[in-house]
């Protein structure tokens, strides 16, 4: 019996040793995640932008893989970053609105590495809540350099979150000159000006991810640093931000993995940022507990070329400042997009399209308004469209990726409106959403006719 446990204790000693000589000459990576505010993915020369200077983040594009189908499920600050934190849904995390909070309970991703040997830290603009549910160390941004100058005994995962290029907008001395109209606004040149000043802004964003990645490589950490450039989600336009449209939720999603992402890599596959935090925990070896999102690192290991077959969507207005009520729902195929306006009968509104931004040069509300007065019908109809939306709106993103022309009462598609339909209202019950009823009421509605 004595020999046994001997044997038994002797084995276990060998096999611990082991394990930490082999952890010993693994190091866990560290990690950088770089977060902008209110970028849209369209807008950096690495997505086709010849416009717009983003010099950082296309050298981060050339030595990484970029994602051109990656969506946020929210357009407004607080519902995306809890979702990218968590790994869930706005209605499985509890902040599915501006400015909410997540349920007592939650996980997050300090939580996640902090167990497994990680400083866990958020530099930056923060917009979570509540602080126990988010237990970052907490910093400024002008705090990071000294930071990764320091001696680190533990790997680290940070978080850069940037202000840029959040409105109010201004035009930069020197700044963006000749812009091309986009084709999903009407071309006015209150338009041509607020793009202009966005684009100034988008560069400032990526002028302090470029001095972020400077420090990184000056003190010899880009080796052995995953690095990660995304937005929360798409800028403070009509037909973006406050919507559930495409230049609302479809975001940059860049991943530079030293060593094990094939630079100059580009995916379509179809991805959530609820997979941002399961990735991360993958990177880092950890199981984390089950989750909306999945890892990506099958694709960014060359393994797979798919994730999902959908990705949703929800919005509310609740919680944005000056805002009208105006539930939104969406599901996101490889071709179409189906999105319903619940509260299709209201007026959409809110205070930034309806009022004057007295801090900015331009203004949203400036932009609609000479929509308006520009004596242009197809103006006009878009901004009438931006206020008054149908209850189902059906795009075909391979024919249509601005989602101009609405599909959903095209008989030849009543199928798929079918069918996407029932996706969402499948997901909206996974996720204990509280407009579920009214959605399967309309869908009896929509069968009857």
């Amino acid at each position: 019996m004595i020999r046994r446990i001997s044997y038994s204790v002797l084995f276990f000693a060998v096999w611990a040793f082991t394990v930490s000589l082999d952890t010993y000459a693994q190091p866990k990576p560290n990690i950088v995640v770089l977060l902008s505010d209110d970028h849209g993915q369209e807008d950096a020369g690495c997505y086709g932008n010849t416009e717009v200077i983003t010099p950082a983040i296309d050298q981060l594009a050339r030595e990484g893989m970029v994602f051109t189908r990656a969506y946020t499920p929210v357009s407004v600050c607080a519902p995306s970053r809890s979702a990218l934190f968590t790994g869930l849904y706005p209605h499985h995390n509890g902040c599915s609105r501006n400015h909410g909070s997540v349920f007592e309970g939650i996980r997050s991703l300090p939580h996640y590495l902090a167990a497994a040997g990680y400083e866990v830290i958020l530099a930056g603009k923060e917009h979570i809540k509540p602080k126990e549910a988010f237990p970052f160390t907490y910093m400024e941004r002008h705090q990071i350099p000294a930071y990764l100058s320091g001696e680190h005994v533990r790997p680290f995962c940070l978080i850069v979150s940037l202000n840029a290029p959040h409105q109010p907008y201004f035009n930069l001395k020197g700044g963006h000159g000749k812009i091309t109209p986009k084709r999903w606004l009407a071309n006015t040149p209150e338009t041509t000006q607020y793009t202009a000043a966005y684009y100034d802004h988008v560069t400032l964003a990526d002028q302090e991810i470029g001095s972020i990645l400077f420090w990184l490589e000056r003190l010899g950490l880009h080796e052995n640093s995953i690095q990660l450039y995304l937005s929360d989600h798409g800028p403070a336009f009509p037909f973006a931000k406050w919507t559930l449209y495409e230049q609302g939720i479809r975001i940059p999603l860049i991943v530079k993995w030293p060593g094990v992402v094939q630079p100059g890599t580009v995916s379509d596959a179809l991805v959530s940022m609820v997979d941002i935090l399961p990735t991360l925990l993958d990177m880092a070896g950890v199981t984390p507990q089950p989750l909306d999102g999945k890892s990506l690192t099958p694709i960014l290991k060359g393994q797979a070329t798919s994730l999902h077959h959908a990705v949703y969507g929800c919005y509310t207005n609740l919680g944005v400042q000056g805002a009208n009520e105006y539930p939104i729902r969406t599901v996101v195929s490889d071709r179409y997009k189906l999105i319903v306006n619940l509260r299709s009968g209201n007026r959409f509104s809110l205070k930034a399209m309806d009022q004057p931004d007295e801090r900015a040069v331009i203004d949203a509300k400036r932009v609609l308004d000479s929509w308006l007065s520009s004596g242009d019908a197809n103006a006009i109809q878009r901004t009438h469209y931006y206020r008054n939306r149908p209850l189902i709106e059906l795009y075909d993103l391979s024919q249509d990726p601005y989602e101009l022309v609405n599909r959903a009462h095209d008989e030849a598609l009543n199928s798929t409106v079918t069918e996407m339909y029932q996706l969402l209202v499948g997901w909206m019950k996974s996720q204990n959403d509280p407009l579920l009823n009214e959605m399967e009421m309309n869908g009896a509605k929509l069968r009857n006719k």
